[in-house]
């Protein structure tokens, strides 16, 4: 009996999710084409009709929306947002938390991720910087938010996509700069003993709320 139509696009769905979580818990080089097909409840023969390749497999991760932060993240950030709480301070202290540091397969694919990518092929490292730039502009966008920057309520649907609306100058470098220290914190948090991993998660935390009381109360001046 023939598969139905819709059974290899599911198949290719089932195969993304299990790397997407492998990778962002072991990371790129340590997970194995095997493993994947294991936890999608596949055999390793059926790969090759969906996939070049890891790295292509990869490159599929990426365009369909590795997430960057778990369901239970995004849901405690939208309620400190609907509570009127800072939410670039929320989302550090999330960010830099021990649950974070603990359990990378819940958490943010980036800390794992960034040290093996550079050792990949140009297509893995493309659809990386792809990621950093999707996060640099979200942050961006939130940030520019928070501080009352009209224009900035919600994404611009445009072809059927959300597309987030165009910042002013200083936000993108501002998320940047942040995002690359929180990544930065996270790897080093992972690879030191606890006492030191704790002191690095709190400076950094410390770090990020400073920084934006500072930023706002000089918006508020102008």
């Amino acid at each position: 009996m023939p598969y139905a139509p819709t059974h290899k696009p599911k198949t290719r769905i089932r195969i993304v999710n299990a790397a997407s979580a492998l990778f962002k818990k072991h990371g790129f080089e340590n997970v194995t084409i095997d493993q994947v097909m294991a936890a999608a409840g596949l055999t390793r023969g059926g790969f090759y009709a969906h996939f070049k390749n890891k790295e292509a497999l990869f490159v599929a991760c990426v365009e369909n929306g590795m997430s960057l932060l778990s369901s239970p993240v995004l849901a405690k950030l939208r309620k400190a947002e609907l509570s009127g709480s800072d939410w670039v301070t929320s989302f550090a202290e999330l960010y830099l938390s021990r649950v974070h540091i603990d359990n990378p397969e819940f958490g943010c694919a980036l800390p794992t991720l960034s040290s093996e990518v550079s050792r990949s092929g140009d297509q893995a490292r493309s659809a990386f910087s792809k990621l950093i730039d999707q996060a640099s502009g979200k942050l961006a966008w939130k940030l520019a938010k928070e501080d009352g920057v009209p224009g900035m309520d919600k994404p611009v649907p445009i072809d059927g996509a959300s597309v987030l609306p165009d910042v002013p100058d200083g936000y993108r470098t501002e998320a940047t700069s942040m995002l690359a220290m929180l990544v930065g914190a996270v790897v080093l948090s992972r690879a030191v003993d606890s006492e030191t991993a704790d002191s690095i998660l709190k400076a950094s935390r410390e770090h990020v709320s400073r920084s934006r009381h500072r930023h706002l109360a000089a918006s508020s001046m102008n």
